[in-house]
């Protein structure tokens, strides 16, 4: 059987929340009584289906001046792997449940692998042999070639890769390069938080607000990437303010957003990408960030309203139209795609097909959701919930696990 995860999002530490050890610990749980009921079992296959090892949302890219819109060269390499290896050391327990599996196989007497997809905030690891060979090491991987960033198993008749070649703003035609995700990740919602955090300490010197305050702002305020889409970081922020009712801090809160907005279209990597006389991905997110920042509390509110309405298409009708137009999906190659990279777990009927023969083929799309904290507007008011959520999709051989092809298990802890 084959089994995948994606979007794990772990991090070195220096950012917002990843999910906790113990999630892992249920998912080992989970998928040695799944194993221990499959019959026949041949094999247990765990795809990581790419953004696991999160290179980018690392505030370290802070600290020193490369980024990953730049060339390759020494100080990049070494930037990469310190915090690869950050982690690595911030995330041990949870890798040592997911090379547990290994021992879940061994009781079972079949066959075990781990198959690694490159997705968009991990391609840096791929630019890096050194850096490929921390992974290897750590998860116990077969590969040492780059990694792939599809992944194709005729026997499942399963095509799947992360989905971000899907996404304008996560990829542009080289998995290799760097996108306008990297510096919307380093450049604005890494960088806001470590600046408020700045700001704030003159206050509590001051004893104008208390340490524990100011570790509750920039706690919240580092959970930006957490949100789906990202372009709800205005209305995040609002949310902030909101439940702050120092007045000191309040103003460090807005007038630090607004100048992290405005220097982080003065980012060359950024403004080289603002396209003239066209409207673009750069002028979109003009329109989200740079506006929002000038705008009282009321009509921003008003526009991210309008944004939600208007603005976007929904991502979930889009990755599926995409499903749907994968060549072996069409060709009858795969009966199943799978995508990572919206967040949002997903299971929807592609096509039923009848042969003459009387046979059947029913193409099904999955996303794989995440592993992470997710924060979700409120239906009756614009603040957010937040809870971990998991999920991980099982496919089955024809041999395996009699009538039954695949299995879903999604989960929340709130």
């Amino acid at each position: 059987m084959l089994v995948f995860l994606s979007d794990l999002h772990l991090t070195d530490g220096s950012s917002g929340q990843t999910i906790k050890p113990a999630a892992f610990k249920l998912f080992l749980d989970n998928l040695g009584k799944l194993a221990t009921s499959v019959t026949p079992l041949n094999e247990i296959r765990l795809v990581l289906l790419g953004d696991v090892f999160d290179v980018i949302r690392s505030c370290k890219w802070l600290g020193g001046k490369v980024r990953p819109w730049d060339d390759r060269s020494p100080v990049q390499e070494q930037m990469v792997l310190s915090i690869v290896e950050g982690i690595l050391g911030n995330n041990a327990q949870t890798l040592a449940h997911l090379r547990n599996i290994e021992a879940i196989a061994r009781d079972c007497c079949v066959p075990f692998q781990i198959d690694y997809v490159i997705g968009n905030h991990d391609w840096l690891i791929n630019r890096y042999p050194s850096a490929q060979a921390k992974v290897v090491q750590a998860l116990g991987l077969a590969q040492k070639q780059p990694f792939a960033s599809e992944f194709f198993e005729p026997q499942y008749k399963v095509i799947a890769r992360h989905g971000d070649i899907y996404d304008p703003f996560n990829y542009t035609g080289d998995r290799d390069a760097s996108s306008l995700g990297d510096a919307i990740v380093i450049e604005l919602l890494d960088r806001y938080p470590d600046e408020v955090g700045r700001e704030l300490d003159s206050l509590v010197q001051g004893q104008q607000i208390t340490i524990d305050e100011r570790k509750r702002i920039v706690e919240r305020l580092k959970e930006l990437d957490n949100l789906r889409p990202t372009t709800e970081a205005p209305s995040w922020v609002l949310s902030v303010l909101g439940d702050t009712p120092n007045p000191d801090a309040r103003k460090v809160i807005e007038t630090t957003w607004r100048r992290c907005v405005d220097q982080f279209f003065k980012v060359p990597y950024v403004h080289d990408q603002d396209k003239p006389f066209w409207p673009d991905k750069v002028d979109l997110l003009q329109a989200i960030f740079q506006l929002s920042s000038h705008l009282s509390k009321t009509v921003l509110e008003r526009v991210t309203e309008w944004k939600s309405r208007f603005a976007f298409a929904d991502p979930d009708k889009h990755y599926l139209h995409a499903a749907g137009e994968e060549p072996r999906i069409r060709s009858g190659e795969a009966s199943y795609v799978l995508y990572g990279h919206t967040h949002n777990h997903v299971m929807v009927p592609i096509e039923h097909v009848r042969f003459s023969n009387g046979n059947i083929q029913d193409k099904v799309y999955f996303n794989t959701g995440t592993w992470r904290m997710t924060w979700n507007k409120a239906s009756a008011n614009r603040d957010f919930v937040g809870w971990h959520v998991l999920t991980y999709i099982t496919i089955f051989h024809e041999k395996e696990n009699g009538f039954y092809n695949f299995e879903v298990w999604n989960g929340a802890l709130g």
